[in-house]
């Protein structure tokens, strides 16, 4: 059986590959690489897939391991400085001698930011679903919803489990506009997400 491309090891790291955090033990999806300085780089994505699942508190330097739950594939360590249960957003400092880009797998590097409105189609790349298109259909402060995009089969896998931690992208112009959290497994496709600027602000970090 053939492993999926976002679910295998990749240096430098990038935007959409598979993650794991061994005390939490399931597997979430790389948002984007990040910094606080010009220098230091940060990989950010859910509370729930680099912390706990249940948003319970984590231990400083609780390791990232990226593709797979072994430490030789260490490539980030936990911030409890830089994580926020409530907004669902983490995230963890790259290793000395780890590299990264940012550079989405299966998609365009990002061209900056934008705030989500309705009707904006975005485009993810999650480690379980891969590359996947919708439309904003919600903005509720902080909060974000996406459905399938209109002309779309109603069968579509907008999002699964694992996809957890993606940026989604404007489709137009290749700017981040929210980081996905969650999907629903029955009936019509919706994904829940969180608006990018306000996962910037509260980690204190930058898009690269």
């Amino acid at each position: 059986m053939a492993i999926p491309n976002h679910s295998l090891c990749y240096r430098p790291v990038r935007a959409g590959i598979t993650i794991v955090n061994p005390n939490v033990g399931k597997v979430g999806t790389v948002g984007f690489i990040a910094t606080s300085d010009g220098q230091d780089r940060w990989l950010v994505s859910c509370y729930h897939v680099l912390g706990r699942i249940d948003f319970s508190p984590f231990n400083d330097g609780e390791p990232i391991y990226q593709p797979i739950d072994d430490p030789q594939y260490l490539i980030a360590r936990m911030s409890t400085a830089r994580a926020d249960a409530q907004l669902d957003c983490a995230a963890a400092k790259l290793e000395a001698g780890i590299q990264s880009t940012n550079e989405i797998l299966e998609l365009s590097p990002l061209a900056g930011i934008s705030e989500p409105v309705l009707g904006m189609r975005v485009i993810k790349s999650g480690c379980v679903t891969g590359v996947t298109e919708g439309v904003v259909s919600q903005v509720n402060g902080d909060a974000v919803e996406i459905q399938i995009a209109p002309g779309f089969p109603s069968h579509y896998e907008l999002s699964q489990e694992g996809d957890s931690g993606s940026l989604w992208i404007s489709s137009q112009d290749n700017r981040a506009v929210a980081l996905h959290r969650a999907g629903n497994a029955y009936g019509k496709q919706d994904s829940f997400a969180i608006r990018l600027s306000a996962v910037l602000t509260r980690l204190n970090l930058q898009l690269i």
